[in-house]
């Protein structure tokens, strides 16, 4: 038998269903969403000999090209053809799973791979949404929230990763963790509730959920003419959708990144 010759249903239980046998079943979104379309992109690179690794650089340059046009995306047609390239890119990220599944091809370099197209694809979304903003207002500032939607993020992954690290030779030595205190807590309680609506959201639409946000401020950028506040002392402050969201998810994610490093200095040294 010929790769990929099975039917489609055959191909969904072993490229798919195999997945999540261990999680409970398959999410509604991803089911009904991102692996419906999926396995058709899987069956067609099975037959013409696409292997995982080359699928996830196939998820990379749509995500380069998704993001090109939302630099650009003055009208609703570049924010079509964004979004299409875009939602192609997160259709692409369940392809090269699947197909590692189906041929057992799947390796540590391979998921190291698709780990660092999946977080340098939602940085330059990131990036690309921060030009765009700047190219309708033509304000400076914007690059500033920007970055740190860019660049906290990255800290996030790299402190927790760092973390572990520190951790892991005293719990490989059978130390028990020291009981945290009250005050450790409610440091935890704090950070774990300003993530959890984030989390529930991600946990439906999936990884690279904050692309739907992107797109939505986009269009409303498309629709809606910035608005001008007269702020004293700053004076004349024009802001849109774009820029909002920026300030919003920048100082969020830089607030939850502070308490979450807070929290974590306080378990090391306890």
């Amino acid at each position: 038998m010929s790769r990929g010759s099975e039917s489609i249903k055959e191909l969904r239980k072993i490229c798919q269903e195999s997945r999540y046998e261990n999680e409970g079943g398959m999410p509604w979104f991803e089911r009904n969403f991102y692996r419906r379309f999926s396995i058709y992109f899987t069956k067609l690179f099975l037959k013409i000999g696409i292997s995982a690794n080359q699928a996830t650089l196939l998820s990379l340059i749509s995500a380069l090209v998704g993001g090109f046009f939302l630099i650009f995306a003055t009208n609703i047609l570049y924010l079509l053809i964004s979004a299409l390239f875009l939602i192609l890119r997160l259709v692409l990220d369940r392809v090269d799973g699947e197909i590692a599944r189906y041929t057992k091809s799947a390796s540590k370099f391979g998921k190291y791979f698709d780990f660092m197209v999946g977080s340098s694809a939602q940085s330059y979304i990131n990036i690309c949404m921060t030009f765009g903003a700047y190219n309708a207002l033509h304000d400076p500032t914007i690059f500033a929230f920007g970055f740190l939607a860019v660049l906290v993020p990255w800290l996030s992954v790299v402190s927790s990763y760092f973390f572990l690290v520190y951790r892991e030779p005293i719990l490989h030595e059978g130390a028990v963790l020291p009981n945290k205190s009250q005050k450790t807590n409610e440091k935890k309680f704090v950070v774990e509730y300003l993530n959890e609506p984030v989390r529930r959201v991600s946990t439906f639409l999936g990884p690279g959920a904050l692309m739907y946000p992107i797109l939505m401020v986009t269009a409303l950028d498309i629709c809606f003419a910035p608005l001008s506040i007269n702020i004293p002392v700053i004076g004349l402050f024009t802001i849109n959708t774009r820029y909002a969201f920026l300030i919003v998810y920048g100082v969020g994610k830089l607030s939850s990144f502070i308490l979450k490093i807070r929290s974590m200095l306080t378990q090391a040294i306890e």
